[in-house]
């Protein structure tokens, strides 16, 4: 009798215990758990490696640009992504006719954990200016930072869907080619959408540009910001979702809804990169970014620019988001 009672007693204290971890979990909500595969050293890497010398600035239509492809289809096969074009992780496209430039997207997905037609698109563009007068322009926060975020989220959902926790909805990830020809590769993006007849099952295409520095904030005193336009493009019951995915999760950014509130600037703003591509093809778009800085379009723009502690938090802002939407 003793045996049995004791035995009890176990069962009862080690069924509290897990009902305890359960509410400490509960109240930091269900996903943080995966706030741990973003972390400096694994950001480090990959902004180094995307930003080398080696790549000579990632100019669309040239080997390096194809050895940075292969890197990033890499990473999304060792993170569980599966390929999105008819077995390829690439779509090839010619993104410019004068020079018979042939640019490709790497692009990902994570299937939902239980049957979805709702998608949600997360892109950024891998290309930058190449090797201008002999000089090198590795574009660092144009836009390695931007792929860094990518791969780390690409990370974050495919663990989710290994451990058959999530997601709720399909992921698709893409790595652009050619922004700086025309957003060629955007625009070759949604045309497969189209041709797929998928445009209206995207909840939302998410471009992130540039978002690994803190040199420009919002507000002079505070350093962790991030710029978020094109909310007003969201279905109406998802507007308000980045400031209160902010608050819940205790992430502590300052968000700027605006172009350092120029209505002007804003509109131009949200017209040069591949979020405006998406927007004019009917799929509500944002753009995640820290802004232009000194170092934009320059030589400078080197990885000891980055902020590595404020781009995780800018990480974590579109990994909520994305399971809020």
């Amino acid at each position: 009798k003793i045996i049995p009672a004791a035995l009890a007693m176990v069962l009862i204290l080690l069924a509290t215990a897990a009902l305890q971890a359960q509410e400490r979990r509960r109240s930091l909500g269900p996903y943080t758990m995966y706030e741990q595969i973003v972390y400096q050293a694994k950001q480090e890497r990959l902004m180094t490696w995307l930003s080398h010398d080696m790549n000579h600035g990632r100019a669309t239509g040239t080997r390096d640009a194809a050895r940075v492809a292969r890197y990033i289809e890499t990473h999304f096969r060792q993170y569980g992504l599966e390929p999105f074009c008819a077995g390829s992780f690439y779509q090839p496209f010619l993104a410019d006719s004068a020079s018979g430039t042939v640019g490709r997207n790497v692009i990902g997905f994570v299937p939902s954990a239980v049957p979805s037609d709702e998608y949600v698109l997360i892109t950024a563009h891998y290309d930058h200016l190449g090797v201008l007068d002999g000089n090198i322009y590795n574009g660092a926060d144009d836009n390695a930072s931007g792929v860094t975020v990518l791969l780390n989220l690409a990370d974050m959902f495919g663990t989710m869907k290994k451990t058959r926790t999530g997601p709720d909805k399909n992921i698709i990830f893409a790595a652009l080619d050619a922004k700086e020809l025309n957003m060629a590769g955007s625009k070759a993006l949604v045309g497969r959408l189209q041709e797929r007849e998928m445009t209206d099952s995207i909840l939302c295409a998410i471009n992130i540009d540039q978002i690994g520095t803190v040199i420009e904030p919002v507000h002079e005193a505070d350093t962790s910001f991030v710029i978020v336009l094109g909310e007003q493009t969201l279905r109406r019951q998802d507007r308000g979702l980045i400031d209160m995915c902010n608050r819940y999760y205790n992430i502590g950014l300052d968000i700027d809804h605006t172009f350092y509130g120029s209505e002007n600037f804003t509109r131009l703003f949200y017209q040069l990169s591949d979020q405006i591509v998406f927007h004019e093809a009917g799929i509500p778009a944002l753009v995640f970014t820290s802004g232009f800085h000194r170092h934009t379009y320059k030589t400078t723009d080197d990885p000891d620019i980055i902020s590595y502690p404020v781009m995780k938090k800018r990480t974590l802002l579109i990994f909520y988001l994305t399971m809020m939407l």
